[in-house]
């Protein structure tokens, strides 16, 4: 249930995204006011964890998930009704916030329950179904719109919100560990992210997480500029293609949990870090050497992806291992972080023309260098002493 938690914003986002044209044609809108519908939910979504997380550490995780999930299944609900794109815009930024209930809490909860090997490996089932979700929605989407318009859509995402809200209520137990709560939510609030951006065992591995993501969103927004313009492929063809480069994500999230009873933690982190930034620097040299070859291109991609499968779930239960019994503030400032390094590697694709390739490969390359960085600096804390040292 906490994968299925998790998958609700990327259902939320890439459901939409065949209904775009759609929407420009109800509205009478350019494709610019259309795409600000996943502009918006984005931002919405980027504020959302950051506010959730705070209140499940005082209130607990599970009524702040049935607020969050209620509030998620109305204004979906509202969104399939609304009779101007300005509404639209309005409640898709509102269902981003109420989306980030869905995206803090599921880390939390694992965090609360699982220790050592069993957390990173429930954390790596809960990332492979994340990571299934923007493969499948697209589908979703397109297939809803062959039976209805693009309101069906947001109808759908309102029951979809619906049955995870009575799922929960039904079949989850409070996690949260008891603790006092004298302290108001602003000044707990205040307490909470200060004592997790004290902790440098966090930060490190919330580095490692944003860098390994941040090699992943170059690659998600870069893609169709490499495959179809640059490369020639149709976009049939490249819709396979990034399937294909999305389910090294999947293969390696799926590896990681096998692995996680077997191998080292740390070793695993560590060999998928330097593992990437190989595959990445192998990917610019190409470049670089005007090598613009599809195979070249998806097999690199393909292990980089599966790196990142392996580290994200693994950067996440290390970062949420120290942070005590502020774990839902924690992993809200973790998923929001997340998405801050998605963005930047965005902007930085944006940045520069020219070569599609070489500059896809240059931004995968800085984020996996910065994770090597990360790597180093984690083993130097590691080494001036012992956990609680970690601490500044």
């Amino acid at each position: 249930m906490l994968g299925l938690l998790s998958a609700l914003p990327p259902l939320a986002i890439d459901m939409g995204l065949p209904a775009i044209p759609a929407l420009e044609s109800a509205f009478h809108i350019d494709i610019g006011v259309a795409t600000r519908t996943l502009t918006v939910f984005l931002l919405g979504f980027s504020v959302g964890p950051i506010l959730f997380g705070p209140l499940s550490d005082r209130y607990g995780r599970k009524p702040v998930l049935l607020l969050g999930l209620g509030l998620f299944s109305l204004i979906s609900l509202a969104c399939a009704c609304a009779g101007q794109i300005s509404s639209l815009l309005l409640l898709r930024l509102l269902q981003g916030i109420a989306a980030g209930a869905a995206a803090a809490l599921p880390a939390a909860i694992v965090r609360d329950v699982f220790t050592g090997h069993a957390a990173l490996s429930r954390q790596s089932y809960v990332a492979l179904v994340n990571a299934v979700a923007p493969l499948v929605a697209p589908l979703l989407g397109a297939g809803l719109l062959a039976f209805g318009n693009w309101r069906l859509i947001y109808g759908c995402l309102g029951v979809i919100g619906l049955l995870l809200l009575v799922l929960s209520a039904l079949g989850y137990a409070e996690t949260r560990p008891r603790q006092a709560t004298a302290q108001n939510i602003f000044s707990a609030a205040i307490s909470a992210y200060g004592q997790v951006l004290r902790n440098k065992h966090y930060l490190v591995h919330a580095g490692l997480l944003a860098a390994s993501f941040g090699t992943m969103f170059a690659y998600i927004t870069g893609s169709s500029a490499v495959f179809i313009d640059l490369l020639g492929v149709s976009s049939g063809a490249y819709g396979a293609l990034f399937a294909l480069t999305a389910a090294g994500t999947i293969a390696g999230a799926t590896a990681g949990a096998k692995l996680a009873h077997r191998w080292d933690a740390d070793l695993l982190l560590a060999g998928a870090v330097m593992a990437s930034a190989v595959v990445c620097g192998t990917l610019l040299t190409a470049s670089l050497c005007k090598v613009h070859s599809v195979a070249v291109v998806t097999v690199c991609v393909l292990l980089s992806n599966v790196c990142a499968g392996i580290v994200m779930p693994n950067a996440t239960h290390q970062a949420l291992a120290t942070v005590g019994n502020v774990a839902g503030s924690a992993a809200a400032l973790l998923r929001s972080i997340q998405m801050l390094a998605g963005a930047s590697a965005g902007a930085l694709i944006g940045l520069f023309a020219g070569n599609q390739l070489a500059v896809m490969a240059a931004v995968m390359v800085f984020y996996s260098v910065l994770g090597l960085l990360l790597l180093g600096l984690r083993r130097a804390f590691a080494h001036a002493g012992t956990a609680n040292e970690w601490f500044v």
